[in-house]
């Protein structure tokens, strides 16, 4: 059930941080990196372990990688701007930090 929780956590995350980046250039950006990361970070305070912040930060991922890939309609949800770099970049170090932290 934990495994199950964590990555549905890591799923809505990766979605709220897809949809939240782009509204409020750099209000948005920061809202959800910062949500992401403390995200992840009380998953592992919460459950105690690393192996489910691992988890949450692999669907994040899997979520962040399907919105930067073109759709049926050639749509993007994570654009090559500089907001979208952002995310992809400073989420993936900010995410990956707050994955080895200490749970």
């Amino acid at each position: 059930m934990k495994l199950i929780y964590s990555a549905a956590l890591g799923i809505l995350t990766g979605i709220a941080a897809v949809l939240l980046h782009i509204f409020y250039p750099p209000v948005g950006l920061v809202l959800a990196l910062l949500g992401s990361t403390a995200t992840i970070w009380a998953i592992g305070r919460h459950f105690g372990a690393r192996k489910f912040k691992l988890i949450a930060f692999i669907a994040w991922g899997l979520i962040l990688w399907r919105a930067s890939t073109f759709g049926v309609g050639n749509e993007l949800l994570v654009q090559g701007n500089a907001q979208g770099s952002a995310l992809v970049f400073v989420g993936l170090i900010s995410l990956l930090i707050a994955t080895v932290l200490p749970a």
